[in-house]
This record gives structure tokens, C-alpha cells and sequence, in this order.
């Protein structure tokens, strides 16, 4: 890379646009889509608030594993060999899905879907660093960040073509997972696996000291937060009287505000990545609680396309801060940040069901708001 103008454009187009397609299919497909069907498919399988906050959490784990393997492979086999089998995991669980007869195929099927995140989002981090000069990379890496929004954009209008018939659904979102992973094959620089001489030694205290703490602490509670939203916020809708149509284009809306996310790089290096940090939390906190009591198609759609932006533009800054605190190897400190999302992830929609099931969605969405704000008290240092 000669690091002239054009070369760095030819770049760019080669990183962001196969990162934000894979990010889309493995994040806005294979692990959100399930809150957006799960209510068409509770209705023909029998799965409760209860058992579909399980299913959802054990996704999580297995998104936890990914990312723990992702690690090592990227290490021995290079950032590409990850990116394919990401695809593979994303197509072939989304189409278990599409097949299942009960809870159990469905829970499997969503298990493989939700590995995939796990693989697909890390290798980017390495991909941009190494292509991209370090002045050029913040807007890149937060439009690959977006590619959730991209996703959930793309899954609404699906499950409204297709209605109740759900199964087709999956069955297109497991087709545009095989398209996605063979372009992110072909098209992203392929690259080296590192020299083991040339990495840091992983270590615990390496992943966890003073300056990241905040940063992993601050991720556990987003993602406790945000995941009561992901699979519980069209069955909230529907619970509160909002039409299945309307329920699903209020999904659409978080997802095509989502997008707006991409310029989360622009907005950081005009305020601070501090106070955008601060900011967007406070968002993110305030449309989840307004969420549990939105009753009006208006309503739902403003709430929605609130979350969509906040929360992936919060997901942009922990990658932005990442590379600064894990800057000798930002893949593996993603990993961790990403493990530290899913963690409170797994337990979010495990307690949000069972508050759901006692007291209501209003009191779990209350809930889940308190659990973002309380990331509010760590943000990223002054810069």
C-alpha cells in the first residue's frame, strides 16, 4: 500500500463495503432477526416469553464462543478463513431455523446463527488497521459497525412480504448469508496471519487493567440493556395492541436509522469520542424506557429508529475506544469487548422474560433502560 490517495480509496471500498455486508447478514439477520419473527413463530411452536428469552440467551453463548475462537484463528489461518466461516455458520443455522417443528430445532438453529457474529465482527478490526491509515479509519470502521443497522433494515420489509409464513423468511435471510460471505471472501484484502513474534502475549491482565476496565464494564451493561430490546420489542408491540405490519415497519425504521450510526466517526471528532460516549448512552437509555410504554404506530416508530441509531452508534464508539486501549492488537481487545457485550447479552433476555412474565413489558424495558445509564458512570478518558 503506497498510502497515495487512490490506493487508500481502492482500499477503503474494499474493507468497508464486504465488512458492512457480512456485519448486516451475521448481526442484522442471524442473531436481531430472531426478535423479529419470534412472534409468529411462538404462535406455531408454543414458544413463551420464557422459553424465548432462553433461546435468545443461549445464542449468546454461542456467540461467546465464536468470539473466543476467533482469536486463535485469525492468529494461525489469517482474517479471511474466520469471515467464510462466519457465512457458513449464519446460512446454515438461519435455515434450521426455517425447518424446525419445536423449540429444540429452533433453539439449535439459533445457537449455529449466533456463532456467527462472533466470527465476522473481529477480523474487521485487524482489516482496517492493517489497510487503512490511522488517520482514515474512524468513519470506516463505524459504517462496518452499522452494517447492523443495514440488516435489521433489510429483515423488515422480509418478514412483511412474506407475513406469517416465517419460515420463507429465514430461508432468504440464510440465502443472503451464503451471497454476503462469498463477496467478503473474494473482495476483502486477504492478508497474512501475524507472525506470533510480532503479538502481544494474551493475557488476563493483558485484556483486563485500569484503562479497559470502564470500556468492559460499559459493554456488559449496554448489552444487558439493549438485548431486553432486540427480543422483546416487537412482542411488546404487540402485546400493547400495535398491528403485526405496523410492529415489523417500526423494526425497519430502527433499522434504517441504524445506518446514521456510519457517521458516529465524524461525530466523535467533532465533540470528543467522551462525550459522544456520554451522549449516545444517554439515548440509548431514554428510548429504551419510553419503549415499554409506546402504544401508537407514531410512537413505536420514533422509539425504534431511536434505538437503532443510539445503540449502534454505541457500538461504534466501543470500537473507536477499543483502538485505543487495545492498539497492539485490536482484534483480540474486540473480542473481548464483544465478549463483555454478550455477557450482559446472555442475561439480559433471560431476566427480561422473566420480569415480562411477572410484572410486564413496561417494568422490564424500565428495567433494562436503568441497566444503560448505570454505563454512563465509566466513560472513555478525555480525548
Amino acid at each position: 500500500m503506497t498510502g497515495s490517495r487512490p490506493d487508500v480509496r481502492v482500499a477503503t471500498w474494499r474493507v468497508v463495503v464486504p465488512g458492512t455486508g457480512m456485519i448486516a447478514v451475521t448481526f442484522g439477520l442471524a442473531r436481531y432477526g430472531y426478535g423479529l419473527l419470534l412472534p409468529d413463530m411462538h404462535r406455531e411452536l408454543g414458544i413463551d416469553p420464557r422459553a424465548g428469552g432462553l433461546i435468545a440467551s443461549g445464542a449468546y453463548l454461542s456467540y461467546l464462543a465464536g468470539t473466543a475462537f476467533v482469536v486463535w484463528g485469525i492468529a494461525r489461518f489469517g482474517t479471511r478463513a474466520p469471515i467464510a466461516v462466519a457465512a457458513a455458520l449464519a446460512a446454515a443455522g438461519m435455515a434450521t431455523v426455517a425447518t424446525a417443528h419445536g423449540p429444540v430445532q429452533v433453539a439449535a438453529g439459533v445457537l449455529v446463527a449466533g456463532a456467527s457474529a462472533g466470527l465476522a465482527f473481529p477480523p474487521y478490526a485487524d482489516v482496517v488497521a492493517r489497510e487503512l491509515p490511522a488517520e482514515r479509519r474512524a468513519v470506516p470502521w463505524t459504517t462496518i459497525s452499522s452494517g447492523t443497522g443495514w440488516g435489521v433494515a433489510l429483515a423488515g420489509p422480509v418478514a412483511i412480504a412474506f407475513g406469517v409464513h416465517w419460515r420463507l423468511a429465514w430461508l432468504v435471510f440464510a440465502g443472503l448469508a451464503a451471497v454476503a460471505g462469498v463477496v467478503a471472501v473474494l473482495v476483502t484484502p486477504p492478508g497474512r496471519a501475524p507472525s506470533s513474534a510480532r503479538l502481544p502475549r494474551l493475557s488476563w491482565s493483558w485484556f483486563v487493567c485500569p484503562r479497559s476496565r470502564p470500556l468492559l464494564v460499559g459493554a456488559v451493561l449496554i448489552g444487558a440493556g439493549s438485548s431486553v430490546w432486540w427480543v422483546f420489542a416487537v412482542d411488546a408491540l404487540r402485546a400493547a395492541g400495535v398491528g403485526p405490519d405496523a410492529a415489523r415497519i417500526s423494526f425497519v425504521a430502527c433499522g434504517i436509522a441504524g445506518v446514521l450510526a456510519s457517521l458516529t466517526g465524524t461525530l466523535t471528532r467533532r465533540i470528543g469520542l467522551r462525550r459522544g460516549y456520554l451522549a449516545l448512552c444517554l439515548a440509548l437509555a431514554c428510548a429504551v424506557a419510553v419503549w415499554g410504554f409506546t402504544s401508537s404506530n407514531t410512537a413505536a416508530i420514533i422509539a425504534a429508529a431511536a434505538f437503532g441509531v443510539s445503540y449502534n452508534a454505541v457500538v461504534g464508539t466501543h470500537g473507536l475506544w477499543n483502538a485505543d486501549v487495545f492498539a497492539t492488537r485490536p482484534s483480540a481487545g474486540l473480542a473481548a469487548v464483544n465478549t463483555a457485550l454478550t455477557a450482559g447479552m446472555i442475561t439480559g433476555p433471560a431476566l427480561g422474560g422473566l420480569v415480562i412474565h411477572v410484572y410486564g413489558y413496561p417494568s422490564a424495558f424500565l428495567a433494562a433502560s436503568g441497566v444503560i445509564a448505570l454505563a454512563m458512570l465509566q466513560p472513555p478518558g478525555k480525548r
